[in-house]
Order: structure tokens, then sequence, then C-alpha cells
């Protein structure tokens, strides 16, 4: 064999060697890289197993709370399921929700709600999501209805929709006043008209 032949050779197992040894470690460390991947992955599901767990642990089923005062007046407030803030032991958040409010010598008003955040102390309430408030033969929806008990007063907002009998409105906000029984109903912008449709 001539030198020349032998020496390409040996170039050549000198190249395939090179290439055999940064394949391997590539190799080796797409491996780790997977690996790393995979635990981080494995961490991330044993932290949201746990945040579930401890957000079931914290939850309540069937929460119902009645108060009267002197003058008579009552509040019940009911839900399938709720938690108790982890900064305010006094503030719940509520699913489900069903509340009915009497107002003494004045009649009773029902509300329904996917949410509420409930004040156990005031008893003021943020109704959330696909609100319904029921007045005798009144109805109003929205997206949020503000309670503010002791004062008697209600704050409806977002997509409001009354309907009385086959009477419409829509408006951005409505102040409902529980004790005398009145209401003003307003868009914020003022060039902005309350949209109606009156048939009697």
């Amino acid at each position: 064999m001539n030198r020349p032949l032998i020496f390409q050779i040996g170039i050549l197992m000198i190249i395939l060697l090179i290439g055999y040894f940064i394949f391997s470690y590539l190799n080796q460390n797409n491996k780790l890289i997977k690996e790393s991947i995979s635990e981080i992955e494995n961490d991330l599901r044993l932290k949201n197993k746990l945040l579930k767990a401890s957000q079931e642990q914290n939850k309540i089923l069937g929460l119902s709370y009645k108060s009267s005062d002197e003058k008579g007046n009552i509040y019940e407030i009911n839900s399938l399921s709720g938690s108790i803030d982890e900064t305010d032991a006094n503030i719940l958040f509520l699913e489900n929700v069903k509340a009915k409010i009497l107002v003494f010598n004045y009649g009773v008003f029902f509300i329904e709600s996917d949410h509420a955040k409930y004040n156990k102390l005031t008893l003021d309430t943020h109704f959330s999501d696909n609100v319904n408030l029921l007045y005798l033969d009144h109805i109003i929806d929205s997206e949020d209805l503000f309670l503010k008990y002791i004062d008697k007063e209600i704050k409806i907002s977002n997509s409001v929709k009354y309907k009385h009998k086959e009477n419409l409105l829509e408006a951005d906000e409505v102040n409902l006043d529980m004790v005398t029984r009145t209401s003003k109903i307003y868009m914020k912008d003022k060039n902005k008209k309350v949209k109606a449709i009156i048939k009697n």
C-alpha cells in the first residue's frame, strides 16, 4: 500500500471519529434538554394539581346567608358553591347565585347571577355575569349589579336591558332606590341616547 493512500485513509478515519464524537455529544445534549423539559413539564403538572386541590379544598358547597334588621327588611343570598377571600375572611366569592331582598312595605326583589362578591359584614354584593333582577313585572338584565344593602341602593351597569311588559330599554347604567322605588336610566356618554321601544 502506498503512503498517500494510507495517509488519506488515516485522515478519513480521523474525520469519521470526529464526526462520531460530535454526533454523540449533540445527541447526549439533546437527551439532557429533553429530560430537562420533561422535568419542567412534570413540575408544572404537579403544581397545577396542587393548586387545583388547594382551590377545591377552599371551596364551600351550598352556601346560604340570611339577614334581617329592626325595620323588617330581609336579605337572603344562596349559592351552589363559593370560596373565602385569602386576604379578607369577610369576603366570599360565590358561584351560581340567587338572592332575595324583601324591603318592608315595598316588595321583594329577586336577583340571579353566575358570580358574586359578597361582604358578610356590610352585606354589600357585586353580582356579575348574566345578572337578572326581577321586581314585580320589571326585569333588568345586565353583566354587573352593585348592591349597597344598608342604603338600599342598586347600581346596574354593562349591557343593561330593561323590560316592563312590552316596553324595552337599553342603557349603560341604571340606579335604583329600593325604598322610594325610583330609578335613573342613562348613558355614560351624554351624546348618546337611551334606546327605547315603548308600546303602551
